[in-house]
């Protein structure tokens, strides 16, 4: 930590500690972003220094363990054999199949007609009408970037199930939501991308759903995005599942119901501008030119022109679109801006969209194991790509080793990680699935093993889940 005058302090900074007034009312408290308003606040209170943590503290202290050195992705263990077509399916990457949409994108948004390929184009359609106008939000501060958490964080109010207090109708119900809400979702889509209108309320119909499930099951959403759907094209479960993500990381940051719908509903929107990449360019397996990555930046802007015209939408949604991409170091795109001038809804929905698009497959690669995805984000985050806040609170919810992924004990077992321990990332609880002998334990025998209170049992290595014949609700 350092200690830093409050006239130099800039928003996002974090809090080293509580901070009193003269009444001895709390004025700020530890782990607390700083904003604009309460740096006013405190300067009106004669507060002139803070000692505050610095970028990425947390973060580089727990890149020290030697966890994120030593771990490597388990390839011999196989439990159940799989039949021939699943074992090719687990070596290579998902077959995934253009939908040869007919409709011109010109005929959808008259104004991309006009924009031209390349680097040209890119500057074209920053000067587009729609695009424009969240810049000028931005610019001129007509919108509150920095949005905090307020109210009641419904973190408080979820309840946490065991794995014995879910019973097997209502697992199979939330995977017949989802794969049922997957559907809808690319019924949605690709309405959006066929220009017609629809209304902002379906979107709302689907994220209220999900919402009520993390109400009645906190750490059920993190486990169903490591389900993966069956379609073709991989926007559609993308967007669902980045939605599910920022659901549960909104939520371990303390922000209330709306707000997190707010957040659910622009990460399900953030990347239906990719729907009008040039098909060739989105599922080419080799690497992209340089024209064709400009193609794909555009799809930030591309998406904030086809959200205009659904009604109903919180004025976030434009902003998550556009923004979703930028990173806090300014390497992002379509602006390179970073910190402060990203929204901060955006930033959640970024971190999602990472970690869900490096665990799924991809026409030129096969996805991660769920630690891998996690560590990669932590070297991220450390390089400063994202909010070191937010990407502490997803941890911390999530664990070093995600909630739904699959590890190996040093007792020889493998098991699936259920709950987080908070603070003791490499700790979770887990439910053993696999004895030391290789053999799968029957529903009725599984154990839980909370590897923070039993010191003696602890990871040695997390596994592929696509090697194991295990499905994403046994063990939950």
């Amino acid at each position: 930590m350092k200690e830093i005058k409050v006239r130099d302090l800039q928003a996002g900074a974090v809090a080293e500690m509580d901070y009193f007034g003269q009444n001895g009312k709390i004025l700020l408290k530890k782990g607390v972003s700083i904003t604009d308003t309460l740096l006013n606040a405190l300067s009106r209170r004669n507060v002139f220094s803070l000692f505050v943590q610095e970028e990425g503290e947390d973060i580089k202290k727990l890149l020290s363990l030697k966890e994120l050195d030593t771990f490597e992705i388990e390839e011999e263990v196989v439990v159940e054999a799989p039949t021939e077509e699943e074992a090719g399916q687990a070596k290579k990457p998902r077959q995934f199949q253009p939908i040869h949409i007919s409709i011109p994108v010109e005929q959808v948004i008259p104004e991309l007609g006009r924009i031209e390929k390349g680097e040209e184009g890119i500057k074209q359609i920053l000067n587009t009408a729609p695009v424009k106008n969240v810049e000028d939000a931005i610019e001129k501060n007509r919108i509150t970037l920095a949005v905090v958490p307020e109210g009641t964080a419904i973190k408080g109010v979820a309840k946490e199930l065991s794995f014995g207090q879910r019973t097997e109708t209502y697992k199979a119900s939330v995977v017949d939501q989802y794969s049922a809400s997957v559907t809808d979702t690319k019924e949605l889509l690709m309405r959006i991308r066929a220009g017609q209108h629809i209304s902002g309320d379906s979107i709302k119909h689907i994220v209220k759903s999900f919402i009520d499930t993390y109400l009645n099951d906190k750490h059920m959403l993190i486990n169903l995005s490591n389900a993966r759907s069956p379609e073709q094209d991989y926007v559609f479960s993308h967007s669902l599942n980045v939605c599910l993500m920022a659901i549960s990381i909104a939520a371990s940051q303390g922000f209330n119901k709306e707000q997190v719908l707010d957040i659910g509903i622009g990460a399900f929107l953030h990347d239906v501008g990719a729907l009008f990449i040039p098909e060739e360019i989105r599922f080419k397996a080799g690497p992209l030119s340089a024209d064709e990555l400009y193609e794909v930046k555009k799809h930030p802007m591309v998406g904030v022109h086809a959200i205009e015209r659904i009604k109903n939408l919180p004025a976030t949604a434009a902003f998550v679109c556009y923004q979703s991409h930028e990173r806090e170091n300014r390497q992002g795109y379509p602006k390179q801006r970073g910190g402060r001038l990203i929204h901060n809804f955006a930033k959640i929905v970024s971190i999602a969209d990472v970690y869900e698009s490096l665990t799924a497959d991809r026409p030129y690669r096969k996805g991660l194991v769920p630690y891998k995805a996690m560590e990669f984000i932590l070297r991220a985050t450390k390089n400063l790509f994202f909010d070191s806040g937010i990407v502490k609170a997803f941890l911390e919810f999530a664990s070093l080793f995600p909630v739904g992924s699959l590890v190996k004990l040093n007792t020889g077992e493998i098991a699936k990680v259920i709950r987080s321990n908070h603070e003791h990332y490499a700790r979770p609880v887990v439910s053993v699935l696999v004895d030391a002998y290789n053999q799968p334990i029957d529903e009725k025998d599984i154990r839980t093993v909370d590897l923070n209170t039993q010191s003696s049992v602890r990871i040695v290595m997390p596994i592929d889940n696509t090697k194991l014949n295990i499905g994403v609700m046994k063990g939950f």
